[in-house]
């Protein structure tokens, strides 16, 4: 079961669908890399029984309790499940939401990121209504500031942000894109 607001959504290359259990074996390859996890709240899944536990006691658990959860992202071509991506937190209002993606390194530089957010922000704002998203993103992280750039979310500012896993502070970048920003570009 999962949140009724989350329908299945899709790209030219992609299908974003609620995760499941069965998707562990694809997500454990991702979430075992350091380069990934390096700047998520928890430290690289050593086998696949912690990926199996990550998925039951953050997604599954937001789906049971009709919260918003992230999506798998399955590459349509070969069926693979290759990353997630979705809301971090929506506020109290519903009025802001983060949005958050993990992609596995193989598939980074064919500009999934902007087509894969792309989605996930027109859903934000269309379905959730949400008035504005931001994103968070580590300063050297060229993929993602590219991607936000190329969607128009403005740079807001650079900051230090601590991360749970490597308990050291990284400069972060946070932007933003409105409604009403989003509704006047091209993008919607």
């Amino acid at each position: 079961m999962y949140n009724s607001k989350m329908n299945v959504l899709e790209t030219k290359r992609c299908i974003l669908r609620p995760i499941t259990l069965k998707d562990a074996p694809d997500l454990h390859e991702c979430y075992k890399q350091e380069i990934v996890v390096k700047y998520l709240p928890f430290k690289a899944h050593q086998n696949i029984y912690e990926t199996r536990e990550f998925i039951k006691n953050f997604f599954l658990k937001k789906y049971n309790e009709n919260k918003l959860a992230h999506y798998a992202i399955v590459l349509k071509s070969n069926k693979k499940v290759i990353g997630n991506i979705g809301f971090n937190n929506i506020s109290k209002d519903n009025k802001k939401g983060e949005i958050g993606i993990c992609i596995n390194p193989s598939y980074w530089g064919y500009d999934l990121s902007t087509e894969l957010a792309r989605e996930i922000v027109k859903y934000g704002f269309k379905k959730l209504k949400l008035e504005e998203i931001i994103a968070i993103t580590y300063e050297d992280n060229n993929y993602s500031i590219k991607s936000l750039e190329n969607l128009n979310f403005e740079y807001i500012k650079t900051y230090f942000k601590t991360f749970h896993s490597s308990n050291k502070k990284v400069k972060c970048n946070l932007y933003k894109i409105s409604r009403k920003n989003y509704l006047m570009s091209k993008y919607k």
